[in-house]
Order: C-alpha cells, then sequence, then structure tokens
C-alpha cells in the first residue's frame, strides 16, 4: 500500500513530547495514588479514581462515590486474587497494612 505525498499515519509536530501525547493512553487506568498506612486520602481532588488494589491484610475502609462505605478488609480478599476492584471511590482511609492503591480511571476508555 502506497501513502501519498510521503504521509504516515500518526503523523505529528515534533512539539509533542511522547507517544501517549500523540496517540493517547491506552489501557483502563491513568495513574496511581498510593494511600499508606494510617492515613486517609481524599480522591475528590484526584477525580476519577475507578479502580483499587487491596493488599492482605488492610483495615480501613473506602467510602464511595454516592455514600457507603466497605471495609478494606472486605476487599483485600477480592484483590489478593490478583484483582483490580472496579469501584468509584470518595476516600480512603487506611488503618493498618497496605498501602491501598487508588486507580485513575482513562475516560475514554470503557
Amino acid at each position: 500500500m502506497s501513502i501519498p505525498n510521503g504521509i504516515q499515519p500518526y503523523s505529528y509536530p515534533a512539539s509533542q513530547a511522547d507517544e501517549f501525547e500523540k496517540k493517547g493512553h491506552p489501557g483502563m487506568f491513568l495513574q496511581s495514588i498510593t494511600c499508606l498506612s494510617g492515613s486517609t486520602t481524599f480522591t475528590g481532588s484526584n477525580y476519577g479514581v475507578g479502580g483499587l488494589i487491596v493488599p492482605h491484610p488492610t483495615t480501613g475502609t473506602a467510602s464511595l462515590s454516592l455514600g457507603g462505605q466497605i471495609p478494606l478488609a472486605t476487599l483485600a480478599t477480592m484483590s489478593s486474587q490478583g484483582a483490580i476492584i472496579e469501584i468509584s471511590v470518595r476516600s480512603v482511609a487506611v488503618a493498618s497494612g497496605g498501602p491501598v492503591y487508588a486507580l485513575i480511571r482513562n475516560q475514554l476508555v470503557r
């Protein structure tokens, strides 16, 4: 297949810094926030948390964006099998154990 006039797919100005700026972020999650033991991390300032990785054993609570709380120990049993728990979180309070990783979701990938 010939490309007319030397135009290449994904041809971008040299001013763009890297491939992520050129093509976008391909994964479901873009960034992680580390929630340490003995702390409460409010995710409102980091809007878009849509996943947690909770190591076992961990205690504390995850507060959901529209209300309610789930004990981190309950989530740790799910996460211990290598699962990312997809959940919309307002805050994470880690009493012991951890760290818990709150994952910022890529809004362009569903």
